[in-house]
């Protein structure tokens, strides 16, 4: 059973009139919050249940809520603020496990820096090393499968499907890590692709030494694509716009096909599954002979004894 969220008092819902005379008093009390730590709470949440939550993530959680709230809507008095609280996020971040009872403290502190990265404040994160930093220690983590999907793709396929390409990922890692790659390319469009460019590169090779135990790279890998590719989409042409730096074509051919043409249709279920959301996510980019011809190996796929694929296929 989990817990009930703690609820913090929001002063966003009062008049702003009435909050701009303890706005100070406000933010240095989230401030606190967020800086504040207990080895006796983290220890014991660290050896209880791994997917509960525990009340200081809770707690920090909802502060982050709170501040995102503010800078979405009262960005010009939140700015003074506004340096500090990325900070106390970004170290935040840094502490975070990947452990299921994390993942609203991790979605929430994701949803902040998203937030900054989309407003004018975006030039925070300028730096090439500070973006390189987010690459690596926040945006890559969160993207990569864990046992835990894993487990839901074998045992709860509907709710894989419903998450996975149904749009009901809004509360998921993997969901909030790609926001933050759209956020930030939107922003520094040739540094943050040349970087993702060089991660999938990376990842790519880490699954071309290993195919069979490095199937996780290769699946970071296509999902990282399509969150630094797609700039906008519909439910009926898949994506429309799209970021002019990446090959699409290239990457279908060379990484996404051979999934498809594998003949083996019960090997690798989740990278065949992300194929073919490759496919649909891309269907009005990739020219129409290339789709006709996957008519074949998608019938195959009918056959797999994946729910996840056969329904996708």
């Amino acid at each position: 059973v989990q817990q009930p969220r703690p609820l913090l008092p929001l002063p966003l819902l009062l008049p702003w009139q009435l909050m701009e005379g303890q706005l100070d008093e406000w933010m240095d009390a989230f401030h606190a919050m967020l800086a504040f730590s207990h080895p006796g709470l983290t220890a014991a949440d660290a050896a209880g249940d791994p997917e509960r939550e525990g009340a200081l993530d809770a707690v920090k959680a909802a502060v982050c809520d709170n501040i995102n709230l503010f800078m979405e809507m009262n960005e010009e008095e939140f700015a003074k603020y506004l340096q500090t609280f990325v900070t106390d996020v970004w170290h935040l971040l840094m502490q975070v496990s990947n452990r299921p009872g994390q993942d609203n403290l991790a979605m929430a502190a994701i949803r902040f820096l998203t937030t900054v990265a989309r407003s004018v404040h975006a030039k925070l994160f300028a730096d090439p090393s500070v973006l390189q930093q987010i690459c690596e220690s926040i945006i890559l983590p969160n993207l990569r499968v864990r046992d835990e999907d894993e487990e839901l793709f074998e045992m709860n396929p509907i709710e894989y499907i419903r998450r996975d390409i149904e749009g009901g990922d809004s509360d998921t890692r993997r969901r909030a890590a790609a926001d933050l790659v759209k956020a930030l390319a939107g922003a520094f469009d040739a540094d943050v692709t040349a970087l993702c460019t060089g991660y999938v590169s990376a990842l790519l090779q880490e699954h071309a030494a290993d195919p069979g135990k490095g199937w996780r790279a290769k699946d970071c890998a296509v999902y990282l694509v399509m969150a630094v590719t797609v700039r906008g989409k519909t439910g009926e042409l898949g994506a429309t716009t799209t970021n002019r730096l990446v090959n699409i074509s290239d990457f279908f051919a060379q990484q996404v096909l051979p999934e498809l043409q594998d003949a083996a249709i019960n090997d690798r279920p989740i990278l065949k599954a992300d194929a073919l959301k490759f496919v649909t996510t891309f269907r009005s980019q990739l020219p129409q002979q290339t789709l006709l011809a996957l008519l074949q190996p998608c019938t195959a796929l009918l056959a797999s004894e994946a729910v996840v694929v056969h329904s996708y296929a």
